[in-house]
């Protein structure tokens, strides 16, 4: 069964309940429990040196935020409270499901740094734990929720990002890596797989990858292995210029000119413009009539 998407869970979830729900004045006694929360957090964060929710402290934080929401459960403090509670507990799971159920009630935090912060680690734990189980969809849900919530958190960009080029969706991918580039102009990293992206969705993952994979054994010097993938990229993609461009190449350079002519001949038609392709390709058919 295919999972919902959280944000649209969460965007529905505003509509219909958002409005409706009002907020609630708080009550003295939910006031009370809140603020006992609030001390036993706080006392949690300086007693213990690592934080985990079946601390005592800590599960008497979150009987008191339990106890607010239940006498005033319209109110938004009491969710804030428990999704902030989690989160700083390391409750990954329920800290997550807290800050959806906030924004659902109609929580904000465009003017919440401390709440972005928040969701944002908690998103990418739970993002990060998903993709190293292998589920890719779920971990690409969480960033990418994360990206619509905060979307100025790099790590986030670049996890959607990476997971829609490793699962071949270059299109998506790139607003994605744009952002990245966007957030920090001097990532290199960054610049190269929007390169990437961008190529993918033109010719295609597949072909793009044999074309790539074909210019690092070109390098090498390998020129066998080199003109196999640059045959294969041509295979997947019959319009890839460049592709045929640097098949001629490593057919010219191993002096079958006959062939490198006919891979010339293909790029200059599909790129008549290419002053390089066209030389290479009469240069190739002079020589070839020579031998």
């Amino acid at each position: 069964m295919a999972r919902p998407n959280l944000l649209l869970f969460v965007l529905i979830s505003v509509l219909t309940l958002g409005l409706a729900n009002a907020q609630q004045e708080l009550p003295e006694s939910a006031a009370e429990a809140l603020a006992a929360g609030e001390a036993h957090m706080a006392e949690a964060l300086v007693t213990y040196p690592r934080q985990y929710p079946d601390r005592q402290l800590w599960q008497e934080a979150f009987a008191e935020g339990r106890r607010a929401m239940s006498l005033a459960p319209m109110a938004l403090e009491p969710a804030r409270f428990l999704a902030e509670a989690y989160s700083r507990s390391n409750w990954y799971g329920p800290a997550w499901n807290s800050w959806m159920d906030y924004i659902r009630r109609g929580g904000t935090i465009d003017d919440d740094p401390e709440a972005r912060e928040l969701i944002a680690e908690v998103g990418q734990e739970l993002g990060y734990g998903a993709y190293a189980r292998g589920d890719t969809e779920l971990a690409l849900e969480y960033y990418q929720a994360i990206t619509d919530l905060v979307p100025e958190d790099l790590n986030a960009n670049v996890w959607s990002g990476r997971i829609l080029l490793e699962t071949e969706r270059p299109e998506q991918a790139i607003i994605y890596w744009q952002r990245v580039v966007e957030l920090d102009p001097g990532d290199q990293r960054a610049t190269y797989f929007l390169e990437l992206a961008r190529e993918q969705a033109r010719w295609g993952s597949a072909a793009v990858t044999a074309f790539r994979e074909g210019v690092n054994l070109y390098e090498q010097g390998n020129l066998q292995g080199a003109a196999e993938r640059f045959a294969r990229a041509t295979t997947r993609n019959p319009d890839y210029a460049q592709a045929w461009a640097w098949l001629g190449r490593v057919a010219f350079e191993s002096n079958q000119y006959r062939d490198a002519n006919t891979h010339y001949a293909r790029a200059t038609a599909l790129e008549p413009d290419n002053e390089t392709y066209a030389w290479f390709r009469d240069e190739a058919r002079r020589r070839a009539s020579t031998d």
